[in-house]
């Protein structure tokens, strides 16, 4: 984008200073010319300068716009001509790339704002080429290759919360990557908001947050219907927080739900609204979120991320976060931390997830805005839950 908008203020104030220098040495006279309907003198006519009208079986016209044309054409190529004349390229000169150099060394040099290279200063890196490959381990946020894959920090310190529940979340990365996480939940110091995650992650086919069922029974509406939304139907990392946090749902129920059951249409399918629960949102958070690692959902509970402008198709589409490194500002938002990790290979593959290029868009032109979806499509495999006394032996 920068280029580009280089390139046509460049062309502007070129054809702005030849217009000036051309009004400075009079070609802006009212000349006539006869013109073909191209453009072109026409051969059959006679002119006098200085006269107004030619007769000739010709047309007449303003020779304001062959003036012009000519002169500035003239005057282009002669400007090009002389540039390329005072900057001459030596034979052995090695072709760079025009998009993407200036921003690499004006940040090596630290000088981008000096420069007023705006791509170098946000962090902006362009072309495809510079980028390395996402689905290398060692492929960094900014789409330059690490030395090494990031290998994750220690697991979180409990602080004397007992785990009550342990979630398993399998995820595939792409199209040949598999990692997995298992969360501990803190099931004594939050309960509303533990059996809201549970119900969310439940491996039951008929099981999720049910808001609506009830409702649509009552009403003997024959023609709408509804399921339970399920983070085992159509959950997925849907925004990556470049090594601070990561945030996962359901982005839209319809969509999940015909993907379920192979359909292209889901008329009359009607998705769960945002739940009520007023003891969710009284819960307090047991902890800070100071520590890569922690389980994190909003304040009055999971469907009630996001902007908060969302539709209820999508309400779900930012049901729970992950931290990646200490996060004051979730502590801000009134987020609860409802868990943690439990294991080094969890925490690892965690910053493997923290770590992978986003989808900047137009967010990437500005600082601090650089979220976004995973270059590589993160979707969830399995999801099962257990309780933490069955599992005391894998911890």
């Amino acid at each position: 984008l920068w280029p580009a908008l280089g390139r046509v203020s460049a062309m502007r104030i070129l054809v702005a200073a030849l217009a000036v220098a051309g009004n400075a040495l009079g070609f802006t006279a009212h000349t006539p010319v006869l013109l073909s309907r191209h453009g072109a003198p026409r051969p059959d006519a006679t002119t006098t300068l200085g006269a107004a009208e030619f007769e000739t079986s010709g047309e007449v016209l303003p020779a304001d716009l062959a003036d012009r044309r000519s002169v500035l054409r003239s005057a282009g190529l002669a400007a090009l001509s002389f540039l390329s004349a005072s900057n001459p390229l030596p034979a052995s000169a090695e072709a760079t790339r025009a998009v993407g150099s200036a921003e690499k060394s004006c940040r090596e040099a630290g000088d981008c704002l000096q420069k007023f290279e705006l791509d170098g200063a946000v962090g902006w890196t362009w072309g495809g080429k510079d980028r390395c490959d996402a689905a290398d381990p060692r492929c960094g946020v900014n789409g330059q290759l690490m030395d090494e894959a990031p290998s994750g920090s220690p697991v979180p310190d409990g602080l004397g919360l007992r785990v009550t529940d342990v979630v398993e979340i399998d995820m595939g990365v792409g199209r040949q990557e598999r990692l997995v996480v298992r969360i501990g939940l803190y099931g004594d110091a939050c309960p509303a908001s533990v059996s809201q995650f549970l119900d969310f992650v439940s491996t039951d086919p008929r099981g999720g947050i049910d808001m609506i069922a009830k409702k649509l029974l009552a009403e003997d509406n024959f023609y709408a219907f509804s399921v339970p939304v399920n983070f085992n139907r159509g959950g997925a990392l849907n925004i990556v927080y470049p090594e601070q946090r990561l945030d996962f749902g359901v982005s839209s129920q319809t969509n999940a739900y015909g993907r379920s059951k192979g359909l292209s249409k889901t008329d009359g399918f009607t998705p769960q609204p945002r739940p009520d629960r007023s003891d969710i949102a009284t819960e307090v958070s047991p902890r800070e979120h100071d520590v890569p690692g922690l389980l994190s959902i909003p304040k009055n509970g999971i469907g009630y991320g996001g902007s908060g402008f969302e539709s209820e198709d999508e309400a779900y589409g930012s049901a729970f976060q992950i931290t990646a490194a200490p996060v004051p500002s979730m502590d801000r938002e009134g987020r609860r931390v409802v868990g943690q990790l439990m294991d080094s290979e969890s925490m690892a593959a965690l910053a493997r997830l923290a770590s992978l290029p986003t989808k900047k868009g137009f967010k990437g032109v500005i600082p601090g805005l650089n979220a976004g979806p995973p270059l590589l499509k993160v979707t969830v495999n399995n999801v099962s839950s257990s309780s933490a006394d069955s599992n005391e032996s894998r911890s």
